[in-house]
Parts: C-alpha cells; structure tokens; sequence
C-alpha cells in the first residue's frame, strides 16, 4: 500500500469513525426529536430502510433506524471514493418529518454510499 493510499485510507476510517462516535455520544440530538428529518431508501445489502438526520445539518452521516448501522453520503472525495470502491448505494425513494408518513421523491436518486454496521 503507498503512503498516499494509506494516507487516504486513514482519512476515510478517521471520518467514519468521528461520524459514528458523534451519532452515539451523549448529548447528541433525539433522532426521534422535533428537528429529525427521514428518508426513505433502499440500500445494497441492508434493503429498505428508514433513514434519520436528527436535526438540520449537512452531516455525512444518517443513521439506520432500528439498527447500529450508519450511511455515510458523500460530503467529500474521500467517502465518494470509499464508496465507489466499495459498489454500495442507497435509492432515496421517499423523505418527511414522520417516519411512519414519508412522501415519494418526484425523481428517486441512486447515491454511492458507505455503509458502517457498528
């Protein structure tokens, strides 16, 4: 592995890594709270899902509801060639502030994803 690969490699982990310490710390915003905003989508290998932001953010990192599992969207090159290489995407079919009434997306969009299972 070459020192830039590495370099890049660890980028990515630490990036992961601060996203999911972030979603589970103490303190951090209900994702059932008053400002969480859901998706709907269909994930490789995890199906469909219901995702959470648990408030107005441009955070990487929504989490998986009902599971230990975080779906990091590309905010920058390194999680978007994380996910390229990695084939995983998510179909973001569906979005709203209920998670049991979620609206269709007029055009559904197909996104490259990294999916973390914690």
């Amino acid at each position: 592995m070459s020192g830039r690969t590495l370099r890049r490699s660890a980028a990515t982990v630490a990036s992961v890594g601060a996203a999911a310490m972030a979603l589970a710390a103490t303190g951090q915003a209900d994702p059932n709270g008053p400002q969480a905003f859901y998706f709907g989508a269909d994930c490789t290998g995890i199906g469909s899902v219901v995702l959470v932001n648990a408030g107005p953010s441009r955070a990487a990192g929504l989490q998986v509801l009902g599971r230990n599992t975080i779906i990091l969207v590309p905010v920058n090159r390194a999680i978007e060639n994380r996910a390229l290489a990695a084939g995983t995407t998510c179909t973001f079919m569906s979005h709203g502030s209920d998670p049991t009434n979620l609206e269709p997306n007029e055009a559904p969009s197909t996104d490259p994803v990294v999916i973390v299972n914690g």
